[in-house]
C-alpha cells in the first residue's frame, strides 16, 4: 500500500470529489482514478461510490478514512522527526492564526529562534475567521493554528500557549475616559464600541462577557483588522474592547485602560492535528 494511494483516497473523500480532489493534489483526475483503484484492488474492497454528483464513502471506505487519517498523521510526523535529526536537516511548519497574532507574537519567537540557529524553520499565514483555520488544518494546508477555541468544537490536539486580559482603549483626550487609569464594567456597559467582526475570538469572548453580565453588546462600527480599530481611536472616533496584544501597537494618542472586574481572558492555544508538532511548537514559543 503506497502512501500516495492513501493521500488520493483522503483527499476524495473530504473534498466528496474527483475532481477537486485531482485539482487540490495537482494530478489528473484519471491519475487520481488509478490510485484509488489500486488502493481498492490491495484491500479488496470497493473504498467509493461515484455518481454524477460526486462520490460517496462505503462502509469499508468511512473505516479507511478513519484510519488513513491516523496513518498519514504519523507518516508526516515522522518526515518531521527524521528532518530535525538530520545535522542539515529542517522541518517546516506553516502557522494559521489572527493578523494580531500573526503580525505582533509569532514574529519575535520567528526571530529569537532564527538567532538560536533553531532547525524549526516557521511560515505564517493570515486568517479571519474560526472556520478557514480549523479547514485548513483539517486539509493539511496548516500544520498548526493559534487561536482560543475553547467555544469551538473540533477534534484536534489542542494546548494552551499563553493567556492575556482585555483592556479599553480610547483616546488620551478622550472627555469621559481619558483621564482614568481604570475603568469598571459598569461604567461602560452602555457604550457602543468599534469591534472586529464575527468569526474572531476576540468578538466571541467580548460579546461572552456582556452575555454573562445580562447585557447587549453595542456595536458602532465593524472593522476587520485590530490595526484599524487602533487607527478610529487614534483618530478619536471611537472606543475599543480588545486583548492586551494590542498595546504593543497602540500610538502615544492612545490609553489602554484595565477593565478592573471583566472576568473573560483569551486563552491562545496551538491547535494542531498531529501531537508531534503540537509539541514542537510548545518547544519553538
Amino acid at each position: 500500500m503506497r502512501i500516495e494511494w492513501l493521500e488520493a483516497f483522503q483527499q476524495t473523500a473530504e473534498t466528496k470529489s474527483l475532481t477537486k480532489a485531482s485539482e487540490w493534489l495537482h494530478i489528473s483526475q484519471p491519475a487520481l482514478s488509478k490510485q484509488i483503484r489500486n488502493l481498492e484492488d490491495e484491500l479488496g474492497a470497493q473504498l467509493l461510490l461515484r455518481s454524477t454528483v460526486g462520490v460517496t464513502l462505503t462502509t469499508a471506505g468511512q473505516i479507511l478514512l478513519e484510519r488513513s487519517k491516523r496513518i498519514l498523521d504519523e507518516v508526516n510526523a515522522l518526515r518531521r522527526e527524521i528532518a530535525l535529526s538530520h545535522e542539515e536537516g529542517k522541518s517546516v511548519l506553516t502557522i494559521g492564526s489572527w493578523p494580531s497574532i500573526a503580525t505582533i507574537y509569532l514574529p519575535g519567537r520567528i526571530a529569537g529562534n532564527q538567532q538560536a540557529e533553531s532547525k524549526l524553520e516557521i511560515k505564517v499565514r493570515v486568517f479571519y475567521s474560526f472556520f478557514d483555520l480549523l479547514s485548513n488544518v483539517e486539509n493539511g494546508t496548516l500544520d498548526a493554528a493559534f487561536f482560543d477555541d475553547r467555544g469551538v468544537k473540533h477534534s484536534f490536539y489542542t494546548t494552551p500557549a499563553f493567556t492575556e486580559r482585555f483592556f479599553l482603549f480610547v483616546h488620551v483626550d478622550h472627555p469621559k475616559y481619558g483621564n482614568k487609569d481604570e475603568v469598571l464594567f459598569d461604567e461602560i456597559q452602555n457604550e457602543s464600541f468599534v469591534m472586529l467582526p464575527e468569526g474572531c475570538d476576540v468578538r466571541m469572548l467580548v460579546e461572552q462577557e456582556f452575555t454573562q453580565r445580562g447585557k447587549e453588546l453595542n456595536i458602532a462600527i465593524e472593522i476587520e483588522l485590530g490595526q484599524s480599530v487602533l487607527g478610529f481611536v487614534h483618530a478619536n472616533l471611537g472606543i475599543a474592547i480588545l486583548p492586551e496584544i494590542f498595546i504593543i501597537q497602540k500610538k502615544d494618542t492612545i490609553k489602554a485602560i484595565p477593565i478592573a472586574d471583566f472576568g473573560t481572558i483569551r486563552q491562545i492555544s496551538v491547535i494542531t492535528r498531529e501531537e508531534s508538532v503540537c509539541r514542537q511548537l510548545l518547544g519553538f514559543i
